[in-house]
């Protein structure tokens, strides 16, 4: 699936569920993604295919999110904090 379809899917799945429970599906999956970069940390054997695999877990739920809050309005405030991320990086760069 691309564009448009997976975001009418996301939409459809916050319609059918309701924003309540895809929140909570996103912190569920949120806090299984911390669980799996500690895995990947310590080297066990599944680490690194349990991070892709939440990853793209809580990745879906964002993006769940994203089309109730409005994808411009997260956008916007990824760019902001990218610019002071970028700010913050050259300035320990140039220490």
């Amino acid at each position: 699936m691309k564009g448009e379809e997976l975001d009418q899917l996301y939409k459809d799945c916050v319609d059918f569920w309701g924003i309540e429970r895809q929140i909570r599906m996103m912190q569920e999956e949120c806090a299984e993604l911390i669980i799996a970069g500690s895995h990947f940390l310590r080297k066990r054997k599944t680490g690194y295919d349990e991070l892709v695999e939440e990853l793209a877990d809580a990745q879906l739920m964002i993006n769940q999110i994203k089309t109730f809050v409005g994808e411009d309005n997260v956008n916007k405030m990824i760019d902001k904090k990218s610019d002071y991320i970028k700010e913050k990086l050259e300035e320990r760069r140039s220490k």
